[in-house]
């Protein structure tokens, strides 16, 4: 598996070679300059109340009176976000990272696994109403890709039922556990504590509900941040194409998932898509750049705070 993740970040630095190459570096550089570095610092903190809202949507599925408080769940939401854009190779690593952030904060081992378990598939089931919305809009605003969006909306529907009809403690949730169990036999002890935890936060049927809807409006909001961006360079576009431009970059992020850091992946979706809005490629390569940068500029400090807590547990390490 790691063989497969070196050749496909190789293969997709290649991609980012070539797009940068045809497009030229003056263009890029020229796109990326009429934002700025307060551009970028908008965009940055613009983007702050967003990962807040992510832990909101954690801790609302995961809440107890034992368990860590809200800030908590922030914190370890931004730590997870981090690790996943920041760190090389570490998208899957990221969500092993900040489980274990939550568990520094106080969680339970097997609580904090199995609450970041249930987040990441609320979190994909909040994605497929968003990718939906925009394959709508694109047939809307593009009839030549009506069959396409059609498709593909068919295809998400179909995978959104057969994951909704699964998505019960006997369903996929068991399976994972008892895989995890089965690669990992030192957890095998938390096999019946996880799936009792599991059951208990898939019972809530509210919580749950808030969770999807928490996650559809971040999702949301990040087509609102792709319309800033694009203002930011002098390069207004509507909201609706920023919608059709940002889910469909996320849905296609979300099945390549296995190259690290999309990289590649996701300037090529960015120049594809925006190619259907009249939008350069200079403007399109800028606006992954923006995004990459903000995320660096926001995982600095976040991941510093948890290297110090992490030195802080030490001590205790070897206590015991």
């Amino acid at each position: 598996m790691k063989a497969i993740g070196i050749a496909a970040f190789l293969a997709g630095a290649g991609v980012v070679v070539l797009l940068v190459a045809r497009t030229g570096l003056p263009v890029l550089l020229d796109a990326l300059s009429a934002l700025g570095v307060a551009g970028l610092v908008i965009v940055a903190c613009v983007h702050v109340p967003v990962v807040a809202l992510l832990g909101t949507a954690w801790w609302m599925i995961a809440r107890g009176i034992e368990r860590p408080g809200l800030r908590r769940f922030v914190w370890a939401r931004a730590v997870r976000d981090a690790a996943a854009e920041a760190l090389p190779f570490s998208q899957v690593g990221g969500y092993v990272i900040g489980a274990r952030a939550l568990v520094l904060s106080g969680a339970d081992a097997s609580w904090a696994g199995m609450s970041t378990l249930l987040d990441l598939a609320l979190e994909f089931l909040g994605k497929i109403p968003y990718v939906l919305v925009g394959l709508a809009f694109l047939a809307l605003y593009r009839p030549n890709q009506a069959a396409l969006s059609v498709v593909a909306g068919a295809a998400i529907c179909a995978v959104a039922i057969v994951f909704v009809l699964q998505a019960r403690p006997e369903g996929w949730p068991a399976r994972i556990t008892a895989r995890t169990v089965t690669r990992w036999p030192r957890v095998a002890a938390m096999h019946a504590k996880a799936v009792a935890v599991l059951r208990e936060m898939v019972s809530r049927r509210a919580a749950v509900r808030t969770g999807i809807f928490l996650h559809v409006v971040c999702w949301v909001v990040g087509a609102a941040e792709t319309w800033l961006i694009f203002r930011l360079m002098h390069r207004p576009i509507g909201l609706a194409p920023a919608l059709v431009i940002d889910s469909l970059v996320g849905a296609i992020r979300a099945v390549l998932f296995f190259v690290p850091g999309a990289v590649g992946i996701q300037e090529g979706g960015y120049v594809l898509l925006c190619g259907l809005f009249g939008l350069p490629p200079g403007a399109a390569l800028a606006l992954s750049l923006v995004r990459r940068a903000r995320d660096l500029l926001i995982a600095a400090p976040v991941l510093l705070s948890w290297q110090w807590r992490e030195g802080r547990a030490l001590p205790g390490r070897f206590k015991s």
